[in-house]
């Protein structure tokens, strides 16, 4: 500004003659302009100000908002809790016990939804500062909260009538509410999503309007400082006129001592006023050599006036010289520029500056000088980035959310007929994560999830994108595979191997050293015939196969497995409509003594599907295995076994004999199995002493304290024991030695070719003089044939079970059956 005053005071000799009518004149016009450049001036710094208070009330009322996204979120955990009767409730008999929990539960959620919903009133009655969109958007939320509030009320009536069933002793029709429930659950998650996105929507407007208002209050200060300029101009224009008038008076050298005095003073005080200013006002001629460096530049850019005024603005700073070149081009052809821009301050940072250029003549309308008005937007772009982070990024652990996943995906998909290159998904879950907060709380479970998205972003290239779309799931999409895609499947292992070995490395959690496995399911893809959700589908298919495959592995997807969930989601519905409908039946295989003489049974689960007819275990027990159908399909077999015993006990031919029911392992390991059994036994009536319940061996390796502990208690009223499958599991002396057992059965994988091969020959006899040795009877499953009988009756075996006596029997023909062969002993 220096070279401004001296100029100036030049340019305003000629107000010196001020004894002739025309100079007083331009005297008289360049005084009320320069006046007029210090309101003006003035007016922008108010205006600078209350730019400043609208960005502070955006932040503060979004920072409002996502407090109150805070709290909804919060109410989805205390859903969860409240919905214990859809987190197996019905697999226990402490009925009260769990209404208690349920009702604690649901207090804390109402006291949560109590809380929040004053908060809403109170942002309701005082909304009228807010546009009708921000109202609209905030009565709809009052409504949404309320529905949730229904919804929750529509889930703990369901509950209630659960809970009433069990204490009536209703047990198959509180099954049958199984499903209601679960509807009443999603519902209830669907209308505190609904919630989330309609706070999402608001937080979104409130920015948008408070943007527009920032907008036009810049508008109008840009409008201000050109304003300023032109003022300024036409003062050096009137100046000019003044000193040439002078000139022509010479005689009136103390006149013109006196006005150039006055000028310099004057324009002092317009450079104090533009000094005050909040934003960076740089002039620079057309070389770039500055002119003209305020006080909120010196702030700004770290650099005194006196260390910038004749340097180059391109040198000082500027970091890209191309955009200064191509904002130059476009100021000589439209005389203004206006972008955001990225300059350096003195200790080599960068901020980010929205930047108004204008173009400044002379007389000649040659260009002159440019005026740069540089508005630090730092606070806003904070703003931008934050609203960003919380629309598209997983707060927990940083990585890109649901929403953005799926937005890249579709990107992707869009560019296929461009790029030729193959693209993967990989799925990735967790294996057992609920045990693990189950266990050791939330909180470690939330550094697990940190530390797991860490080492993921190390496994990945710079092209491809991690993200977390939920609870304990994760997914990663890799970009620009090969183009052939064995090759592709190649590459998309080796990452998928990286990953594997990353994440099975041990974890640090708050003290406690933790171990955790993934299952990895990949879904190649190439081109636009592909849609988002038949990718994401297809690799949580093979994600899914991975689980089955064993956990802690990865699987490609294959185009069968589609046909294999449907047909596995088709029996799962299925099999669940079985149990309501009471499709389920037993039939019974007898088990005989070395004399022929029947002992026994075993109880086999036979489903009568109304179109496919009978299906046997092997098909449907796994999936109830995977499912938790296990539970409900095991009592009933329980059950159904016990008033089968009560039956028999009634006719001379069957009193005698015992039931052997299979129990599986997620059934045993049930906290209440026990309990469980006696009141079954209580219910129907049935002898314990007459009833013998099959274990098999991968059970008992989980908490043996607590497994022996069990076994103990069934002993103890009578209930006898056997090891199922014997030899094909975790088969160790050092266990076997410690559990209460009666009886080891011989799998029938050794006695298929027990005449043909030494080994399983060596195995049966080994088993045969092991249970002799512990004191336990033995018994051969899958006999067919006199001479397998013979040779284990010549070893000491004297209990069988298979197709040479008899095939699984329904409940009459096994009758008819015993009746029959106890005519025969007679």
């Amino acid at each position: 500004m220096d070279s401004f005053e001296g100029e100036s005071a030049a340019n305003l000799a000629i107000s010196a003659q001020s004894n002739t009518p025309r100079t007083t004149r331009w005297h008289r016009m360049y005084f009320f302009l320069a006046g007029f450049d210090v309101l003006v001036v003035v007016l922008s710094v108010l205006l600078n100000h209350l730019i400043v208070d609208t960005y502070h009330r955006s932040i503060k009322a979004n920072q409002s908002w996502v407090q109150q996204l805070s709290s909804y979120s919060t109410l989805g955990s205390l859903a969860s809790d409240v919905n214990a009767p859809g987190n197996n409730v019905f697999d226990t008999h402490d009925v009260e016990s769990e209404s208690r929990n349920m009702t604690a539960a649901l207090h804390t959620f109402d006291h949560h939804l109590a809380m929040a919903k004053q908060q809403l009133e109170a942002r309701i009655a005082n909304q009228a500062e807010h546009s009708a969109d921000i109202q609209a958007y905030t009565i709809a939320l009052k409504d949404e909260v309320a529905e949730v509030d229904a919804a929750m009320v529509e889930m703990v009536k369901e509950a209630s009538l659960i809970f009433s069933f069990f204490r009536q002793g209703k047990s198959d029709d509180a099954g049958k509410r199984m499903a209601t429930m679960d509807r009443k659950y999603a519902m209830l998650l669907a209308s505190l999503a609904t919630v989330r996105e309609r706070v999402g929507q608001i937080q979104s407007r409130l920015l948008e309007e408070e943007l527009e208002s920032v907008e036009e209050l810049r508008r109008i200060e840009y409008a201000i400082m050109v304003f300023v300029l032109m003022m300024v101009s036409a003062a050096v224009f009137y100046g000019r006129r003044i000193k040439r008038e002078m000139e022509a008076h010479a005689a009136e050298r103390d006149g013109y001592l006196a006005v150039l005095r006055a000028s310099e003073r004057q324009f002092r005080q317009q450079a104090s006023l533009l000094d005050k200013a909040q934003d960076a006002i740089v002039v620079h001629d057309m070389e770039n050599r500055i002119l003209y460096w305020n006080k909120s530049a010196e702030r700004l850019y770290g650099v005194t006036r006196e260390e910038a005024l004749g340097q180059s603005a391109a040198e000082l700073i500027y970091q890209d010289h191309a955009a200064i070149d191509a904002a130059n081009r476009s100021l000589a052809e439209t005389g203004d520029w206006s972008g955001e821009v990225t300059l350096r301050r003195r200790d080599g940072s960068t901020i980010t500056f929205e930047s108004h250029r204008t173009l400044v003549r002379d007389e000649n309308a040659e260009p002159q000088s440019v005026l740069s008005i540089n508005t630090d937007i730092s606070h806003r772009k904070a703003a931008e980035q934050e609203v960003n982070r919380l629309a598209f990024y997983d707060q927990l652990t940083g990585l890109a959310n649901r929403r953005l996943m799926l937005d890249r995906l579709q990107h992707v998909l869009a560019g296929g007929m461009r790029n030729p290159h193959t693209s993967a998904v990989i799925l990735i879950d967790l294996d057992n994560f609920k045990a693990l907060n189950d266990t050791l709380g939330h909180d470690r479970g939330d550094l697990l999830l940190q530390q797991v998205a860490q080492r993921l972003s190390a496994c990945i290239r710079e092209s491809d994108t991690v993200a977390r779309l939920g609870g304990d799931e994760f997914v990663v999409l890799l970009e620009g595979l090969s183009e052939n895609p064995p090759d592709a499947a190649i590459q998309a292992k080796a990452i998928g191997e990286k990953i594997l070995s990353s994440l099975n490395i041990s974890y640090h959690l708050d003290g406690y050293e933790h171990h955790s496995t993934p299952s990895l399911g990949i879904a190649l893809f190439q081109g636009q015939l592909n849609t988002v959700d038949d990718i994401m589908k297809r690799a949580d298919l093979a994600m899914y196969r991975a689980k089955a495959a064993g956990r802690n592995t990865m699987r490609f997807f294959d185009p069968e497995m589609q046909a294999v969930a449907t047909a596995r989601a088709r029996l799962e519905a299925d099999l669940r409509q079985g149990l309501q409908d009471k499709d389920l039946l037993l039939h019974f295989q007898p088990q005989v003594n070395s004399a022929g003489r029947i002992i026994g049974a075993e109880a086999l689960m036979r489903w009568q599907h109304p179109e496919r007819g009978i299906v046997f275990p092997a098909e449907f027990v796994p999936l109830a295995e995977e499912t938790g159908l296990i539970l409900p399909l095991g009592r009933w077999a329980l059950q159904a076994a016990c008033a089968q015993l009560v039956a028999w006990a009634r006719h001379p031919d069957t009193a005698r004999l015992v039931m052997a029911v299979n129990v599986s392992a997620r059934q045993f390991h049930h906290p209440d199995f026990v309990e469980e059994v006696l009141t079954v036994l209580r219910y129907t009536g049935a002898d314990p002493k007459k009833l013998k319940l099959e274990l098999t061996e991968g059970m008992l390796v989980e908490d043996m304290e607590g497994t022996v502990a069990k076994m103990v208690e069934l002993k103890e009223i009578g209930i006898g024991l056997s090891l199922d499958d014997f030899g094909t599991g975790y088969s160790s002396l050092s266990y076997l030695k410690s559990l209460p057992l009666d009886q080891l059965k011989i799998d029938q994988s050794f006695i298929r070719d027990v005449l043909i091969d030494p080994n399983d020959a060596a195995i049966a006899c080994a088993i045969v003089s092991l249970s002799h040795i512990l004191g336990l009877s033995v018994m051969a499953e899958g006999v067919e044939t006199e001479a397998q009988r013979s040779f284990l009756v010549s070893h000491g075996c004297q209990a069988f079970q298979g197709y040479l006596f008899s095939r699984p029997l329904a409940p009459e023909q096994f009758r008819q059956y015993v009746h029959e062969r106890v005519m025969a002993e007679n």
